[in-house]
């Protein structure tokens, strides 16, 4: 028998300060996601980035944070809602987990081996189509470390980036195209990273190559809705210094109306679930942007989070079906 594991990048256990903090702590914490040494990374992480953004980062989340019972976080809630379909509709055991904070990788091996005693192989499903030190290979290297503590009976199986495969541009396609209707631009957003991590990965080959893998995914999903390039934009998001991708979504998307371009749909085909970056940074803050420098349309395409279409897609990448 097989099981899924669905893993995404983390949240707050709760909107808190000091939880936004220990998120934010956690996760800088990463080497792999800093670009410097272990040392170093934890001591500026947790001494001073954290404790200097979790204010800002709380009053952020406070906008987007499900006020629904239970009060969580949209990737969370869309994650377990994920995780429920792809049960329901295909018969197998599914788990779902964070790189960083809970639910833990560790614990979710373990309620996958509770539901299923003969599980034999648990294919790894990765929300992030793109390649990325700071998501894809951290999360393959702490899966291993963790599963390889102890024996087990069955085998893991890594989901590759599947920026490119047929089910997933289709999935991103037919939950965007209602809202495409009457616009001048289509913006693609994509999380920034730092330029050396890119440029070290792009010398790998282009199964490393991040930028490579975006403009393939914007080229394919362009091309089965028949949509034509000058008609789009990519731009980046979340940078946290100069040297990374550009040009910037919280800079670059002010200047549109100027140029002509006042109506425009923003998409985010990096984020398969919806988080602080999409529902923050594109449908708040640039929305914001966009329409104080006199732009008339802004249109935000929701992440695909528990469409069926994406249900159906997920099974494809992950099977083979």
């Amino acid at each position: 028998m097989k099981g899924i594991l669905l893993i995404n990048v983390g949240t707050p256990a709760a909107c808190i300060r000091k939880d936004v903090q220990k998120f934010i702590g956690d996760m800088l914490s990463d080497p792999l996601v800093m670009g410097k040494s272990e040392w170093m990374s934890g001591f500026l992480a947790k001494n001073i980035i954290a404790p200097a953004s979790s204010r800002k980062s709380l009053e952020k989340y406070k906008l987007i944070w499900r006020k629904e019972d239970p009060a969580i976080s949209p990737i969370l809630h869309f994650m377990q809602m994920l995780a429920q379909s792809l049960e329901k509709k295909k018969g197998i055991p599914v788990e779902i987990a964070m790189r960083y904070g809970e639910p833990n990788i560790e614990q979710a091996l373990k309620n996958l081996e509770k539901k299923c005693p003969l599980l034999h192989e648990v294919i790894v499903f990765p929300l992030y189509p793109h390649y990325a030190q700071s998501t894809t290979q951290t999360t393959i290297d702490e899966i291993g470390r963790i599963f390889y503590k102890r024996p087990h009976s069955y085998r893991l199986k890594f989901v590759e980036p599947y920026f490119d495969h047929p089910a997933f541009i289709n999935a991103l396609a037919k939950n965007a195209e209602p809202y495409l209707a009457d616009i001048d631009k289509l913006v693609f957003s994509y999380h920034s990273l730092p330029i050396d991590q890119v440029e070290t990965a792009w010398k790998k080959g282009r199964e490393f190559d991040y930028v490579y893998q975006a403009k393939e995914t914007n080229r394919l999903f362009c091309e089965k809705l028949k949509i034509e390039s000058q008609y789009t934009l990519l731009l980046y998001a979340s940078q946290r210094g100069r040297n990374w991708l550009k040009p910037f979504l919280d800079t670059d998307i002010s200047d549109l109306p100027g140029l002509g371009w006042k109506k425009v749909a923003v998409i985010a085909p990096g984020f398969p679930v919806d988080n602080l970056e999409t529902l923050y940074d594109i449908d708040i803050q640039a929305r914001e942007l966009f329409m104080k420098a006199g732009g008339e349309k802004f249109v935000f395409v929701p992440s695909l989070n528990d469409a069926d279409e994406w249900v159906e897609a997920v099974w494809k990448i992950t099977t083979g079906v």
